[in-house]
């Protein structure tokens, strides 16, 4: 295992969910002894990890949140004492979570019932998420105008990851669409495993019980540095911290920008909590700072 405690100016990023089922397993079942993990187990129905569906939100986000959780207090313990924390999407719940601002348990059942409503969305409103690398901002904005021609169509801009690499969200036409033209361009198109338009005006229905969920659950002033990946910028006022948590489902994800901001704040390397490696990949292409597993352990 890295040492992860003589390391400064660190911090750690945890991921949203749309990991690749292998490592969400293997995450899983590595991390299987952690009272966080068997919770999980009762809440889906079984300790098969291998057997779960991971595209069903109510599955694929409780699973990477206890995930990411169980990876940092293997490294550090319990008494986590981070300097700088992130997360990509759902995985800015797992940082709040990290930095104490909420209580693990409690944002525990905060990801269970935030899948849940996101799952319950997706079989009303049918969404997809297509990643599109090689394209700049216009040329994103150029694919997206060409879907919005059609009359009912709705595509947005859900996440910046890098320079090159732009999440696009929306209903399934129009996500095939974008497809399309992306590849008539010659850019690679990558279509998420995840139902649901996450990050669009299509999520804006399960706000408000989003909202009330969140309110329910008492936030802290919590340690060390917490970067939102909704504004790019740092946040210590509780109050803030929830209210950016609610508005991240309808939100982009800044990621890049929040990856400059936690460097600008001295984090010279950030540890991917997982599951998988999806960061630590994007952190090799942009070299804003030094990115690394933080538990690259096989089973």
């Amino acid at each position: 295992m890295n040492d992860v405690r003589q390391v400064d100016g660190f911090g750690i990023a945890f991921p949203g969910q749309g990991t690749k089922r292998e490592a969400m397993v293997e995450a899983l079942r590595r991390h299987h002894e952690h009272p966080l993990v068997a919770e999980f187990h009762a809440v889906v129905g079984t300790s098969d990890v291998g057997s779960l569906d991971f595209m069903d939100t109510a599955v694929a986000q409780p699973a990477t949140y206890v995930a990411g959780i169980a990876a940092v207090e293997g490294a550090f313990g319990q008494l986590i004492d981070v300097p700088l924390v992130l997360g990509h999407s759902l995985g800015e719940l797992t940082a709040a979570a990290c930095a104490g601002v909420v209580d693990v348990w409690s944002g525990f059942a905060l990801a269970v019932r935030r899948g849940e409503l996101c799952r319950d969305h997706a079989v009303r409103t049918p969404g997809a998420m297509v990643a599109v690398m090689g394209a700049e901002a216009d040329g994103i904005e150029w694919l997206r105008r060409q879907v919005l021609v059609c009359a009912g169509r709705v595509i947005e801009v859900a996440g910046i990851n890098g320079r090159g690499q732009t999440v696009l969200s929306g209903d399934p036409e129009s996500v095939k669409e974008v497809i399309r033209l992306a590849e008539d361009e010659g850019l690679k198109t990558n279509l998420l495993p995840i139902r649901g338009s996450f990050h669009s005006p299509l999520m804006i229905d399960v706000i408000a019980e989003w909202r009330d969920t969140v309110e329910a659950v008492e936030f802290r002033e919590g340690a060390g540095t917490f970067v939102s990946t909704i504004d790019a910028r740092v946040h210590s006022d509780p109050a803030e911290i929830r209210e950016l948590l609610v508005r991240a489902l309808l939100l982009p994800v800044r990621w890049r920008e929040a990856v400059h901001t936690a460097r600008q704040h001295g984090a010279l390397r950030l540890w991917d909590a997982g599951p998988g490696d999806t960061l630590h990949k994007l952190g090799k292409r942009e070299k804003i700072v030094d990115f690394a597993p933080l538990d690259p352990r096989p089973v």
